[in-house]
C-alpha cells in the first residue's frame, strides 16, 4: 500500500506542547488564551503531549529509571498512563479538551493528541478486567518492557478492537485531526495500517507520526522521527562529530525511506529537554537555536518546534515536573519579554511563511553543496525551475565563503561584501535564487 501524504501536512509546522512546562498553571485550559498568538505566528498542528489519566502508585517497582532520575518525587509520569478515554484531573477535563479543540479550529488549527499503545500503567482497570490485553510469561505474571510499565498484548484481538475505539473517540467525538504515536517501531504495523484507515474513514486528512524510524512504517505513517538529525546535530555543537557527518547522515536516512513520508525535524522535545543536561538554548545561546529553527524549516521534512523555542526559552524544563512537584526544575515564563524573545517569534513567523509560501521548501530535493568539518554548510532545495539556498555555519568560529547569488530571505550573522560571504559564530543565510 502507498501511503499518500496529505498536501497540508507538507506545509505546515508541528508546535509541541507539554502542559506541565507550557506555563505555570499546568492545565489544558490555561494554554487556550495562548492559542491566538501561535496561530499568529502561522503554527498548523498544535501537538499535545499525553493529557489522560496517569497511574499515581507510588510504588517505584513501575516507575523508569527516568523519572526515578528527576529526583522530582512526582508518583505521575505522562507516558505511564491507567485510562485512555478520559483526562487526568492534573490538565483538566474532557470538556476542556473539547474547548482546545474547538479553539484551535477556530483559528485555522489542527490539533495532534499523543497516543501511547507500547505499554500501559500497571493499575490500569481494563487490565484487571481484561488480563489479556497485557503479554504475561509461563507463570502468568505480567510482562514489563523497557521502562517498567506493562506491554499491551497483540495478539489479543479485543486489545486490537479497544485501541481502534480509542483512535476513533478522539477523531470522531472530540474531533482532533491526528496522532503523535509513541514508539511506535514497538508495536505491529498492521495494527496502525487498520488504525490509520478507520480514522480516514472519519477524517480523510487525518495523519499520524511514528516516534520511530523504521522505513517501512512510512507504508503508514505520514512521517517517523529524525533521531538521527538531532542528535547530529547535537554531537557537531558537542564537538563529537562535524557538520560532514551531518550530511552524510542525512543522505543515509533518505535513502532508506520510500513512498510519500516525510522525516519530522526537531531539536528540543519533551525528552531531550529532559534527558540532555542542558538546554540548548541556555548552553550555546540564542544565535545558535535561531540557526537550528531555520536549518529544520529549510531542509526536507515537517519542522516541529518544542513550546517555549518560539520565546527563546532557557527554563531547565523536565517531563516529570509538574506544579505539584517542581523539584529543581522550571516552567516556560510567558510573561517574560526580551530582545531575544521578540526576535525568535519574528523569525519563526518569517520560517512558517516562507513553508507555505515556496513549494521547494515543503517537496524540493535536498542538494547538499558542501559540509565541511570547520562548521560549514551549504544545500539547495529544488522544485521545477524554484531553488533556495542555505548556507550556514555550525560553530562558534567565523567562517567565510563564497556567497550565491540571489535575494536573501533570512539571515543572522551573516555580512555580505561583494560575493563573499562571512558568517560568525552560528550565523546562516537563506537566499532566493
Amino acid at each position: 500500500m502507498k501511503n499518500i501524504v496529505p498536501d497540508w501536512f507538507k506545509k505546515t509546522s508541528v508546535y509541541q506542547i507539554n502542559p506541565r512546562t507550557f506555563s505555570a498553571q499546568g492545565t489544558i485550559k490555561a494554554i487556550i488564551p495562548h492559542l491566538p498568538k501561535l496561530a499568529e505566528l502561522g503554527f498548523g498542528v498544535m501537538y499535545l503531549c499525553p493529557v489522560f489519566v496517569e497511574d499515581d502508585s507510588t510504588d517505584v517497582k513501575n516507575h523508569s529509571v527516568r523519572q526515578l532520575a528527576s529526583k522530582t518525587g512526582n508518583p505521575k509520569n505522562p507516558y505511564r498512563m491507567n485510562d485512555y478515554f478520559d483526562i487526568d484531573s492534573e490538565y483538566g477535563t474532557m470538556d476542556d479538551l473539547r474547548e482546545f479543540v474547538a479553539e484551535s479550529h477556530r483559528l485555522g488549527l489542527r490539533v495532534f493528541l499523543d497516543l501511547v499503545y507500547f505499554h500501559m500503567g500497571p493499575n490500569a482497570p481494563v487490565l484487571k478486567e481484561h488480563p489479556e490485553f497485557a503479554k504475561r510469561d509461563e507463570n502468568g505474571e505480567i510482562i514489563l518492557g523497557e521502562w517498567n510499565f506493562p506491554v499491551l498484548n497483540y495478539d489479543c484481538a479485543g486489545l486490537r478492537e479497544y485501541l481502534w475505539c480509542n483512535m476513533t473517540y478522539y477523531i470522531g467525538a472530540i474531533g482532533v485531526d491526528g496522532f503523535r504515536c509513541d514508539v511506535a517501531d514497538l508495536v505491529p504495523l498492521d495494527f496502525w495500517e487498520e488504525g490509520k484507515r478507520r480514522i480516514k474513514a472519519i477524517k480523510p486528512e487525518a495523519v499520524m507520526i511514528n516516534e520511530g524510524t523504521k522505513a517501512e512504517y512510512l507504508d503508514v505513517f505520514d512521517a517517523n522521527y529524525g533521531y538521527y538529525w538531532h542528535n547530529a546535530i547535537y554531537d557537531v555543537l558537542c564537538g563529537n562529530k562535524t557538520v560532514k557527518n551531518l550530511a552524510e547522515y542525512h543522505k543515509v536516512y533518505n535513502e532508506r525511506y520510500h513512498n510519500d513520508g516525510l522525516i519530522l525535524r526537531d531539536m528540543d522535545n519533551h525528552d531531550m529537554v529532559t534527558d540532555w543536561p542542558f538546554r540548548i538554548e541556555g548552553h550555546f545561546g540564542h544565535d545558535c537555536m535561531e540557526l537550528i529553527q531555520a536549518l529544520n524549516y529549510s531542509v526536507d521534512g515537517v519542522p516541529m518546534v518544542y513550546s517555549g523555542n518560539e520565546l527563546a526559552d532557557t527554563a531547565r524544563l523536565s517531563m516529570f515536573a509538574n506544579r505539584f512537584y517542581m523539584g529543581e526544575f522550571e516552567v516556560t515564563d510567558r510573561s517574560a519579554v526580551s530582545e531575544a524573545s521578540e526576535r525568535r517569534m519574528s523569525v519563526i513567523k518569517q520560517l512558517n511563511s516562507f513553508k507555505k509560501k515556496y513549494p521547494a521548501l515543503c517537496c524540493g530535493e535536498t542538494k547538499w553543496i558542501t559540509a565541511q568539518e570547520c562548521g560549514l554548510f551549504t544545500f539547495e532545495r529544488t522544485l521545477g525551475d524554484e531553488t533556495k539556498v542555505f548556507i550556514g555555519n555550525l560553530s562558534e568560529n567565523a567562517q567565510d565563503t563564497e556567497m550565491t547569488a540571489g535575494s536573501v530571505l533570512l539571515s543572522n550573522n551573516a555580512e555580505i561584501k561583494n560575493n563573499r560571504l562571512g558568517l560568525s559564530a552560528y550565523g546562516y543565510v537563506i537566499v532566493r535564487k
